[in-house]
């Protein structure tokens, strides 16, 4: 019964494993990279390749999605339980390798610390290419291990199997290659692992030159393989930008052992001691317990497959937040070595204790036993509260496409449309919402171009809704935004993540006050007049508003304007509040005496009921929040009334085909003054419009 054990053992840890990667596998949205990875599966193998030649990964992870996705639907949850095989199977090769080099109990920790690894965990819930990239490198080095067994004893094996072995490693490590561009770094350690196995380990290495001839020709037959794709790969890894070296490297190494250690949602301060603790049990997994050769070959190969990744990371200028990812290769050997260290301290603990002579054979196993539990549960307190972040903080959730996708699809309606400001954003959003009406913005446009692209839209539609990301990098003038902020009324914004909606109404844009003012705002701002379109509006319209200001002076506090919407009780109906200019005109850019026209668009929610309502505007300080006060010692300006009826019979509220005819229409409908709006009740849409306020 006792030889069942560790299998018993292994298929708890791997049941464990499974567990972990499956849980809440679809509860995030994918973001922009698994948006790519869905959408790029979707096409033909031939279109699959071509794309991936215009792509920073290579095409054999977007192949195995596109047979996988035929096989088992393409929801989230299948698309992403490729990656959670993967990580599985990651887990199951950890305790091969490690019990391959330093037994059964090295290899049962290895596999519980990879199995509940956060890092691990984060790749295993994402669809892209990293949970199989670091599968593929723990079972590159087990059949490399097995290679380097066979060629030490070449006696005691024939050559069909030790054939059958080579022809495996050289199609898994092709298969390395088309998956992902830092799979090399695999290649590059078992390579001069092997040369310092053929120098110092075998007997008369200059005799032993077959050996390095049958390793050449394995080489070159994984190059072989890989040659069709050999020159786009060094076309799309010259093209890489450099990290740039914007760190420092002692803080930037122990950002590297955090990442292994705890995964990337507890700072640094927070890891400290079990990054420590971690530290030192790799240290002592450097030293193996017994001297001799398997084991000493088996720490070389761990030292190496550990230190070179993350040495050629450094120095090919590799490290930067975005691409720790790249480390999932170090993975196995990093928590084989914590698993000998574990051992190898548990050894030392029992066989130095003043008790020791005390103690029978059966007592000493049974004490390190205590400790070997005592230290893996040690290391799953300490990733505890990882794993609860990234299962259920926010803060360290993806980006929340499908949300964003909802709530626009929740309130859309004829006369809306989709901007996106950064290219790799059609992939992922289109996955959600695949509707008409989604447009690229011109990826770092020049003025004339953001130009042409806004004024096509802001003819053809009624209402924009805008998903502002990267934008450093994809529009660093924020020439979209600035336009838009001139042109359209910004009724609102959200963040989903990093991700920014804001929505936006099309009307006419006055340049010159309807109604005349001359109201002041405390001593130096003055309020000399607003605009508000003649029309009638329906529940889920954008009640456009422009105010005209003009500073007596130079302005040193940066005040917000609030335009609010009264029902007959003085109570909020609806509210939109912001900077001057959607933020991007605050008041302490204002030059005296110069006329400021400010766009404002307040959204009028879908259950807005009949009714007066009184439109009013102020202005308070952004760091006290308090009012400006007029010099009625009011702390704001009423503008005008707002009636809420029902239209006439028959009355049409949308057309998105002409927003010009729109308000046409409207005024010949319902002629009103500047300060009597229609509101159509009739129309409404569902109350999920109201969550893109904020």
């Amino acid at each position: 019964m006792t030889r069942y054990v560790p299998r018993l053992l292994l298929i708890v840890l791997l049941l464990l494993a499974t567990g972990l990667r499956f849980y809440r596998l679809d509860a995030q949205s994918f973001w922009n990279d698994e948006g790519n990875s869905a959408r790029i599966a979707e096409r033909a193998p031939g279109l699959i390749l071509e794309g991936a030649a215009g792509d920073i990964h290579p095409p054999g992870y977007y192949l195995l999605l596109h047979y996988w996705r035929a096989v088992f639907g393409h929801s989230e949850y299948m698309l992403r339980a490729l990656s959670a095989v993967a990580g599985v199977t990651f887990v199951a090769f950890t305790y091969l390798l490690g019990r391959r080099i330093f037994g059964e109990a090295s290899g049962l920790i290895a596999a519980f610390l990879s199995a509940i690894s956060p890092f691990a965990i984060y790749y295993s819930q994402e669809a892209r290419m990293y949970a199989l990239l670091s599968a593929l490198s723990a079972i590159s080095t087990y059949l490399f291990l097995r290679i380097l067994a066979n060629t030490a004893h070449p006696a005691s094996n024939t050559q069909y199997p030790r054939l059958g072995i080579l022809a495996v490693y050289v199609l898994l490590n092709a298969a390395g290659l088309y998956t992902h561009y830092a799979f090399p770094l695999v290649l590059i350690f078992h390579n001069v692992a092997f040369g310092a196995w053929w120098l110092t380990v075998a007997r008369q290495p200059m005799k032993h030159w077959r050996w390095v001839a049958l390793w050449a020709g394995v080489q070159a037959a994984i190059a072989i393989l890989y040659l069709p794709w050999l020159p786009t790969a060094l076309e799309s890894v010259t093209g890489w930008s450099p990290a740039g070296r914007e760190y420092e490297l002692g803080p930037a190494l122990l950002d590297v052992l955090r990442v292994l250690s705890v995964g990337i949602t507890l700072p640094v301060e927070k890891a400290a001691v079990p990054m420590a603790g971690l530290a030192l049990m790799v240290l002592a997994g450097l030293c193996p317990q017994r001297a001799d050769r398997k084991r000493r070959i088996g720490v070389a190969v761990l030292a190496l497959s550990l230190l070179l990744p993350v040495v050629l990371i450094f120095a090919l200028d590799l490290y930067k937040p975005e691409w720790r990812k790249f480390l999932v290769v170090v993975l196995p050997p990093f928590y084989i070595l914590i698993a000998h260290g574990t051992e190898t301290w548990a050894r030392f603990l029992t066989l130095h204790s003043p008790f020791s002579n005390c103690l029978s054979p059966r007592s000493i196993r049974n004490s390190q036993l205590a400790i070997r539990l005592l230290a893996i549960t040690l290391f799953f307190l300490a990733v505890a509260p990882s794993l609860r972040n990234l299962y259920f903080n926010p803060a360290y959730a993806r980006d929340d496409y499908r949300q964003i996708a909802a709530d626009i699809a929740a309130s859309a309606r004829p006369g809306d449309a989709v901007i996106l400001n950064a290219p790799n954003q059609w992939e992922v959003f289109t996955y959600y919402y695949p509707d008409q009406d989604v447009y690229p913005a011109p990826y770092r446009p020049k003025r004339d171009r953001v130009e042409e692209f806004l004024s096509s839209l802001t003819e053809q539609y009624l209402r924009l809704f805008v998903l502002y990301w990267g934008d450093a990098e994809s529009d660093p003038q924020r020439l979209v935004e600035t336009l838009l902020s001139d042109r359209a009324y910004k009724a609102g914004d959200r963040w989903y993540g990093r991700v920014r909606l804001v929505t936006y109404g099309v009307a006419p844009l006055p340049d010159m006050p309807a109604v005349a003012l001359d109201t002041r705002f405390g001593e130096i701002i003055r309020l000399r007049g607003y605009a508000v379109a003649e029309t009638w509006f329906a529940p889920g319209d954008i009640l456009p508003v422009t105010l005209f200001w003009e500073a007596q002076a130079p302005i040193g506090e940066r005040y917000k304007v609030t335009v609010q919407l009264l029902n007959g009780t003085g109570q909020l109906a609806a509210q939109h509040d912001s900077e001057p200019g959607d933020g991007l005109t605050p008041t302490t850019s204002w030059v005296p005496s110069q006329a400021i026209a400010d766009r404002y668009g307040v959204f009028l929610p879908p259950d807005l009921p009949p009714g007066r309502y009184t439109l009013i505007v102020g202005l308070y300080d952004i760091a006290t929040g308090e009012r400006l006060p007029l010099a009625s010692g009011d702390d704001h300006v009423v503008l005008c009334d707002v009636k809420v009826r029902s239209p006439a019979a028959g009355a049409t509220s949308i057309n998105a085909i002409d927003p010009a005819g729109i308000w046409e229409e409207r005024r010949s409908d319902h002629a009103c003054p500047v300060c009597s709006l229609m509101v159509d009740s009739g129309n409404a849409v569902p109350d999920q419009t109201s969550r893109l306020e904020e």
